[in-house]
C-alpha cells in the first residue's frame, strides 16, 4: 500500500541534502520541537533509511514520506499539521527559511 503524500514529505524531499542539513531545514521552519537533539533526529533518518532498504516493493513508499512518521514524537503543532496525509498539501505557502517554493 503506497504512503499518501503530505506537505512535510514534499519539504522532506526537497531538502535532504545531508542528515545536518534536513535537521537544520526542519528547525528553520518551526517543524520539530527546538528540545529535541540532533541525534534522535539522526537516528529517525537512520531508521527510515534502514527500513525502506528492507521492504521487498519500495516503489509504493519513499523514506521522504515514511519519515513523517518517524519524526511524529519531535514534531511541532505545525510539524503535525504538515504531516497529515493529503490535507496538509492544501495548506498554503510559507515564505520561511527552509521552505520549498
Amino acid at each position: 500500500m503506497a504512503i499518501a503524500p503530505s506537505k512535510l514529505g514534499d519539504f522532506v524531499a526537497y531538502q535532504w541534502r545531508s542528515d545536518e542539513y534536513l535537521a537544520r531545514c526542519l528547525r528553520a521552519a518551526g517543524l520539530v520541537r527546538p528540545d529535541v537533539p540532533d541525534a534522535d533526529l539522526f537516528g529517525v533518518f537512520q531508521k527510515v533509511l534502514d527500513e525502506h532498504e528492507a521492504l521487498d516493493d519500495p516503489s509504493f513508499n519513499s523514506p521522504e514520506e515514511r519519515v513523517r512518521v518517524f519524526l511524529a514524537p519531535f514534531l511541532t503543532d505545525k510539524g503535525t499539521r504538515w504531516a497529515v496525509p493529503l490535507d496538509s498539501l492544501r495548506l498554503p505557502d510559507e515564505e520561511e527559511p527552509g521552505s520549498p517554493k
